[in-house]
């Protein structure tokens, strides 16, 4: 894995509230951490596989979001979609600290160098 998706992660790891985060990578592979017992590491790459299916739906008609929130009850799930094709997603309680640096969380996101 690069080096510094792997040092953004773990920094995200410390953020109070953040259940999971994954990347799927262009070449379809996932890297994903879950930080809760409650949100098993599986259920985030398969959330992962399913949202890549997501952006193209969208981009077919015409629309690019640079992300996606879900709210749900117990939680918020964001998926982000850079113009390299990584998606991440990320999963957090809410009125956490994850939860209120959600938006600061995706823009360092955008700005990581992950090819060399």
């Amino acid at each position: 894995m690069n080096p510094a998706l792997d040092q953004w992660i773990d920094r995200c790891a410390r953020s109070p509230g953040m259940l999971a985060c994954g990347v799927q990578l262009p070449d379809h592979t996932c890297v994903s951490r879950s930080f809760n017992e409650g949100f098993p590491q599986t259920h985030l790459t398969e959330a992962l596989r399913c949202l890549v299916e997501l952006s193209p739906v969208f981009s077919g008609h015409g629309l690019f979001p640079r992300w996606f929130t879900w709210t749900f009850e117990l939680g918020q799930l964001r998926a982000v979609v850079r113009p390299d094709g990584v998606l991440l997603a990320l999963a957090i309680q809410p009125g956490k600290g994850a939860a209120e640096n959600l938006d600061a969380l995706t823009g360092e996101f955008f700005e990581l160098k992950l090819t060399d």
